[in-house]
């Protein structure tokens, strides 16, 4: 008996000890100050800009990363998924790419991330204050770098406002890059379901189709109920390869968010009330948008880039709506190797993608 208590001190000495060394680990990784853009010799890079911003948008305080390597390229507002998750500190990571090629500005919009507030009004938590923000963001970074015109970037919650806001401010942007198109989310959510039940009885996973089978098949009435059977039913999307295509993204994901310098320990935690908080009163209108009706047509050119294995917003129903779309210009690529996030899974051809949507701006200006 002795023997075993000594094991079992030993075993939770062991977690503390880890438990601890990650929190450490953690603390000196949340300084919650910008990266600067270093040269060869560890110096700065001059034409760089590296910087954490609050700007008052709409009489809410929000706050932005704003990076790039040259301050004469072109300016870029990234619009996050979610709702309420920012993807800084993904891109940073997965993808730094971009930020050779623009000046990008990554919002944490109303409620998410650095810009989470327990005071925020949730009466101000719709679609049109959002696309509001965005409009303000916008004319910020317009003036403050002064250009004409900014490019704009949306990725999946961020494809839907970023197609509402292209469409109220199109005088703001040179063009809108949509990745994972957002259209008709309940007509998405039905074929996510039937993709996902049908590869747990073709893997013989029994635990997955019990828990599916007693979900049952979307849409759902209730609000509040969609989101948690969502959130079981995005569980088997992750590990079926319809959120990322390799699979289980967990271990990656968590560490961009550990390591990110540009977030403080509460900016992390405040991550996660975010994320919550956000999705409570944006996911239901995300399901009662129908973008076939209501954004039928855009006055600048569109791309829209998508996986050919995502099951978070349909290929199907995207490719769709890029077919119905009228537009000035518009093209669809497609990613034969991801599945909801091409800007992380396929950096390098993402990124080719971006220099020829560039030069076939340049070309039309």
């Amino acid at each position: 008996m002795i023997y075993v208590k000594r094991i079992f001190m030993i075993a939770g000495g062991a977690v503390l000890l880890l438990l601890f060394a990650l929190i450490v680990i953690i603390l000196v990784n949340s300084p919650g100050k910008p990266s600067p853009f270093l040269d060869k010799e560890g110096n700065k890079v001059p034409t760089s800009i590296a910087v954490t911003e609050t700007v008052n948008i709409n009489g809410l305080n929000q706050r932005m990363i704003i990076r790039g390597r040259d301050t004469t390229k072109p300016v870029l507002l990234y619009l996050h998924g979610g709702p309420g998750d920012p993807e800084f500190p993904f891109v940073h990571y997965f993808n730094p790419g971009i930020e050779d090629m623009f000046v990008v500005c990554y919002w944490d919009q109303r409620g998410a991330g650095l810009s989470y507030s327990k005071d925020i009004p949730p009466e101000t938590m719709t679609l049109s204050q959002f696309v509001d923000d965005a409009g303000k963001v916008s004319e910020y970074l317009i003036n403050k770098f002064n250009r004409e015109k900014i490019y704009l970037l949306g990725h999946s919650w961020g494809t839907m406002l970023g197609s509402f806001s292209a469409n109220k401010y199109p005088d703001y942007y040179y063009a809108f890059i949509s990745v994972g198109q957002v259209a008709d989310q309940k007509h998405s959510e039905k074929i996510s379901y039937d993709f996902v039940l049908s590869r747990a009885r073709e893997l013989k996973d029994r635990k997955a189709v019990r828990e599916l089978v007693k979900i049952g098949s979307p849409p759902y009435a209730d609000p509040e109920e969609a989101l948690k059977k969502m959130i079981v039913e995005r569980k088997y999307v992750i590990r079926y390869g319809g959120a990322v295509k390799k699979g289980n993204f967990y271990p990656d994901a968590i560490k961009p968010l550990i390591f990110c310098r540009e977030y403080s320990l509460t900016d992390k935690f405040n991550y996660l009330k975010g994320m919550r908080f956000t999705k409570k009163y944006l996911w239901d209108v995300i399901m009662k948008t129908n973008l076939f009706n209501t954004i039928p047509s855009q006055e600048i050119p569109i791309y829209i880039l998508q996986g050919s294995f995502d099951y978070e917003t349909s290929f199907v129903i995207s490719k769709a709506y890029f077919d119905s779309l009228q537009a000035p210009v518009k093209k669809f690529y497609t990613f034969e190797n991801s599945a909801h996030s091409p800007i992380f899974e396929e950096p390098d051809k993402f990124n080719r993608i971006l220099n020829e949507i560039l030069s076939e701006q340049r070309d039309r200006k």
